[in-house]
Parts: C-alpha cells; sequence; structure tokens
C-alpha cells in the first residue's frame, strides 16, 4: 500500500509533462543535453541529443506515460496481494469484479509494458459491472491494450478509489 500513492502520483506526473510536452513547453535545447551523474562509487553519463526530432520527443513522452500508467496498474494489483486479497473464483460480487479487472490490466502491462497486450483466460473472458464501471474483455485477448476498452485513461483512478473504499476499506 505504501507505494500506491506514489506510483498514482508518477502517472499524473507523465500526463502533466505529456501535455507540457505537446504544447510546446519544453526546450529540447536546454533538456537534451549531455549530462554526468557521479554518486560513491558510480559514474553515469547521458549522451546529448537522444531525440532526432520533436516527434522523437512526443513519443518518448507518449512511452512514458504509457510505462507510468502500467506501473500504477501492477502497484494497485500488489496492493491487493500484499493485503491478502485473493483472485476470486468465481467471480461474482461488484468487489470480485473489481479484482479481477485489476488484475487483467495487471497482466496486459506485466508481460510488455512498453506495448501492453491483453491476456485473457478462462474465467476472465467477460463483461464487468462494478461502481459504475461497464467493462467489456471478452473479445480482448491477444488485442493491444488501449484506453478505451476501461472506459478511458481515468478509469484507473476511479477503479482505485473503488478498491480502497470496498476492498481495501480505507
Amino acid at each position: 500500500m505504501r507505494y500506491l500513492p506514489t506510483a498514482f502520483a508518477n502517472l499524473h506526473f507523465a500526463w502533466k509533462l505529456y501535455h507540457y510536452g505537446l504544447d510546446g513547453n519544453i526546450d529540447l535545447d536546454k533538456l537534451d543535453i549531455p549530462l554526468r551523474f557521479e554518486e560513491a562509487n558510480m559514474v553515469f553519463a547521458l549522451p546529448e541529443e537522444i531525440f532526432g526530432t520533436s516527434d522523437d520527443f512526443i513519443l518518448a513522452l507518449e512511452n512514458n506515460l504509457v510505462i507510468a500508467f502500467g506501473a500504477a496498474a501492477i502497484t494497485l494489483n500488489r496492493t491487493l496481494e500484499e493485503s491478502k486479497i485473493q483472485r476470486p473464483d468465481p467471480i461474482e460480487s461488484e468487489n470480485d469484479q473489481c479484482i479481477a479487472v485489476i488484475y487483467q490490466i495487471r497482466n496486459a502491462f506485466a508481460h510488455d509494458i512498453a506495448e501492453p497486450r491483453w491476456k485473457i483466460n478462462g474465467r476472465y473472458r467477460r463483461s464487468y459491472s462494478f461502481g459504475g464501471h461497464k467493462i467489456d474483455l471478452s473479445g480482448l485477448d491477444g488485442r493491444r491494450f488501449r484506453y478505451e476498452h476501461i472506459g478511458g485513461p481515468e478509469a484507473l483512478g476511479s477503479i482505485r478509489s473503488f478498491a480502497e473504499r470496498e476492498i481495501l476499506g480505507h
């Protein structure tokens, strides 16, 4: 549970950074410079000009956003696991459905965080309805993850809120 706020703060930061970049508010000449970090016995150097074009920079911001989203989803699932919440079988109640959806979103990113794909087997191939969410995962196995599949990018925060309130009791 202790990492969940940080994971979602990082996701929100990634969205803000993406928006800031799309609006042209990041000066690549100041950002894309060589850097050298030295600490104790470690030296780490970054090259300059890692972005060939502004399109490459926007793509990097998009990738950063996908990775932050996946990290938040994985952390949300991990929070349930650390709280000893078992994956339900059968999946019946709204809480069961929320737990199953969180697990499926986690799976999509855990197998490839940069290009997530749905990996939905057995009892998880179905429609879900909980806390105002209606999510149909019945025909998504093998398809690339899209925010629209879960009701938009904001849905993960709403799913988190439902899980914290109804399942974790926070």
